[in-house]
């Protein structure tokens, strides 16, 4: 706005200075053309005599016969010896520097116009010399016509007020109609500004608009990084909910060497035990973070055996409910499986780990392959799940059974898991009286 501003004021001074210095010399050419009649008014009149040339006292421009009129006719020879004088100029003397300057060498019949200056002020003049071959004699003239600047300068100053006072009202003119329409102009702006407030203060979760076509792609643009951004914290809060339930079970297993400290065992087995989990454990870490940075679908894939990886898991399982009596069954084929190991061990391990902590002792892990992928069904003979829950026990943070420990995330990285894999995972009746989860992966 100021910049526009000043801009303008700039641009409209300019203008009035070339405007003025415009007039100031059309006026300037049409004194000078006035005064060129009034040379060829004089030339009519004069008349030839026996040594000079002859003029009337008085002639019929007003001015020139009044005193104080600011309008003088002069008549000089070649030597700048006075003529003739109009009774206007009764009461001025010759200026010096009029002779000074008529003394200069020019043609005949080619106008001079010049500025000089007398006691009085500044005159304008316009001179033409002339040749004059009359019958009684022969010699050279200079006719002079001047006329008091002060008329010109008070034209010119009538001028630049009515002009500098028009430009001044156009430039308020211009600023209001500016600061109307710039107004107007930004009003999408403010609209927008508003709206981008609101979704950070997070009254609403996007720019909804409907906004100006200039507009309409940057909040496109705003709205999926926006997206972006909350989806990438999302999946930040997920990670995080997911390592702190992945690291679970190896704290478990390390607390419970602990506690199986000599004089029950030996050190050293136990020390291996600790360093096999912490590692394990980083993995996870590092398992996690990755996932968290690249929201890719699928990981790098490892050759796994299945019966290898559910042995482990097992093992895994019993250090940690190791004060729980449970009588595990795997059964199933020996596959060679090609996926993600730390996948297959986080959806694997969470569907035996709720196995353990809901049976009342006895739980069945079957692998098989089947025309959709590989299943895994582990059942339990605990209490089960309802028909009606089957749904929501697969949301991220959902419990049925508040009592015992957890964080209602398991079932929910299974889900997610079996999702990357274009499985599935189903929840039914076990025929062992519990619970039965299908977990399926297209692998």
């Amino acid at each position: 706005m100021i910049s526009a501003t000043v801009l303008l004021i700039a641009f409209l001074g300019t203008m009035g200075l070339v405007l003025e210095n415009a007039f100031r010399s059309s006026a300037l050419a049409a004194l000078n053309g006035r005064l060129l009649q009034q040379v060829y008014g004089l030339l009519s009149v004069t008349e030839d005599n026996n040594m000079t040339v002859l003029l009337p006292p008085a002639l019929t421009d007003p001015l020139m016969n009044q005193l104080g009129s600011g309008r003088f006719g002069l008549v000089l020879d070649d030597r700048g010896a006075l003529v003739w004088r109009s009774q206007s100029a009764m009461d001025q003397a010759l200026p010096s520097e009029l002779v000074t300057a008529l003394g200069e060498t020019v043609a005949t019949g080619v106008p001079r116009a010049g500025l000089i200056s007398d006691g009085s002020g500044d005159l304008q003049y316009l001179a033409y010399r002339v040749q004059w071959l009359g019958e009684r004699h022969t010699g050279f003239y200079d006719y002079v016509v001047m006329e008091q600047s002060a008329l010109l300068e008070a034209e010119v100053e009538g001028f630049r007020a009515r002009l500098w006072g028009w430009l001044a009202g156009i430039i308020g003119l211009l600023m209001t109609l500016q600061f109307v329409v710039m107004r107007w102009g930004l009003k999408p702006l403010v609209v927008f500004t508003r709206d981008i407030e609101a979704m950070t203060e997070g009254d609403q979760r996007a720019l909804s608009g409907p906004y100006v076509q200039e507009l309409a792609p940057l909040a496109q643009t705003l709205n999926r990084l926006v997206d972006h951004e909350r989806q990438q914290g999302a999946r930040y809060r997920t990670t995080l909910a997911n390592l702190a339930h992945s690291l679970k079970t190896p704290l478990s297993i390390i607390r419970n060497a602990l506690m199986m400290a000599p004089p029950m065992g030996r050190a050293e087995d136990h020390r291996a035990e600790i360093e096999i989990q912490i590692t394990q454990m980083d993995e996870l870490i590092a398992y996690q973070l990755e996932r968290a940075v690249i929201a890719s679908t699928h990981q790098a894939k490892d050759q796994l055996q299945a019966r290898v990886v559910l042995d482990r898991l097992n093992v895994a399982m019993q250090k940690v409910y190791r004060d729980k009596v449970v009588q595990a069954e795997v059964h199933g084929e020996r596959l060679a499986l090609r996926a993600s190991e730390r996948d297959i061990q986080e959806a694997w391990g969470n569907l035996i780990d709720n196995a353990y902590k809901y049976c009342a002792g006895s739980i069945q892990i079957t692998v098989s392959k089947i025309e959709q992928g590989i299943l895994l069904r582990v059942e339990d003979d605990g209490p089960g799940i309802a028909d009606a829950s089957h749904e929501a026990v697969l949301q991220r943070g959902a419990r049925l059974d508040t009592r015992a420990p957890g964080q209602g995330i398991g079932l929910a990285v299974v889900s997610e898991i079996a999702s990357r894999y274009d499985g599935a995972l189903s929840i039914s009746r076990s025929k062992l009286g519990g619970a039965c989860f299908d977990l399926v992966l297209k692998l």
